[in-house]
């Protein structure tokens, strides 16, 4: 009797390396839209999120005899429904203008920004912002937490100070006119990421 079609077996290793990205993936998303509750960044991630949540439901309707990886996509597909329903009530909160988290913090982020704005003295070759670090060391916050590392130790001084000393050294390695910095999740762990801008 022939076995019945219509139903796609991945092999185990292949379905598991899939499953570790896409709990990396909807880790991901979650320092995105906290980057985004948090006013860092101006648009939600609707994109991302789209992908990964096909992603997630095409797993699950994934044939697999292995009941540790079944479990395991389950766990996943929940995790991310109750994300998504907690990103909708946000959303749905700030579209009513009822959403009050970090209204203080944002508040003296931006005097911070001003202060160091008028502060700043003219410096040779380009430079990162105040404003440009202090973003990169909030979503570097975020991501530890949400990978579950300790943030203990991490000051925005210590962290601004490393970066800006390592940019001339890194632009003329690259022979990059700048260098961005960016958060990406490797592994399970939050790292900062060189980008040379040529």
């Amino acid at each position: 009797m022939a076995a019945p079609t219509g139903t796609q077996q991945l092999p185990q290793e292949k379905y598991a390396e899939e499953l570790n990205e896409l709990d990396e993936g909807i880790q991901e998303l979650h320092v995105l839209y906290e980057k985004y509750f948090l006013g860092i960044d101006r648009r939600p991630p609707e994109q991302e999120r789209k992908r990964i949540s096909q992603k997630a439901r095409e797993m699950r309707t994934t044939a697999i005899g292995n009941t540790a990886l079944k479990f395991k996509i389950n766990t996943l597909f929940a995790k991310l429904i109750s994300f998504e329903r907690m990103w909708d009530r946000t959303l749905r909160e700030i579209e009513e203008g009822t959403y009050k988290r970090d209204v203080f913090k944002a508040k003296l982020r931006s005097q911070d920004r001003d202060d160091a704005r008028s502060n700043r003295s003219a410096a040779p070759g380009p430079t990162i912002t105040d404003a440009n670090l202090r973003r990169l060391y909030d979503t570097y916050l975020v991501a530890r937490q949400r990978c579950g590392e300790s943030t203990d130790g991490l000051s925005f001084d210590s962290m601004a100070s490393r970066i800006r000393s390592q940019v001339p050294e890194l632009m003329q390695k690259h022979k990059a006119k700048n260098i961005e910095f960016k958060v990406v999740i490797k592994g399970g762990k939050a790292i900062l990421k060189a980008v040379p801008r040529t």
